[in-house]
């Protein structure tokens, strides 16, 4: 009798065993899923890296803006093609 429960439970963990082994291998949540979202999370933390990238520069030239008013001038000058009142503009073609 006590040979046959064994047997029961020793069947019954080796069934549990090949369950578990099938759930690691399965598409939706085994090991390819764990895969697909580690590529998604590095992605995602790229694109987090380069915006932060961005934003720092971003925050760096905001501080020059407003603490250099004459490099304030050169780019309202450049970008914007203003002239100040005892200059001369030259367009070039």
């Amino acid at each position: 009798m006590i040979r046959d429960k064994s047997k029961i439970l020793l069947f019954a963990l080796c069934l549990v065993n090949i369950f578990m082994v099938f759930k690691i291998f399965d598409e939706e949540s085994g090991i390819p899923a764990y895969k697909d979202l580690r590529l998604k999370i590095e992605g995602v933390q790229a694109t987090i890296d380069d915006i932060d990238a961005q934003n720092r520069q971003l925050s760096s030239e905001i501080r020059v803006l407003k603490r250099d008013e004459k490099y304030v001038q050169r780019l309202i000058k450049r970008e914007l093609c203003y002239v100040a009142e005892n200059e001369i503009m030259y367009i070039v073609k």
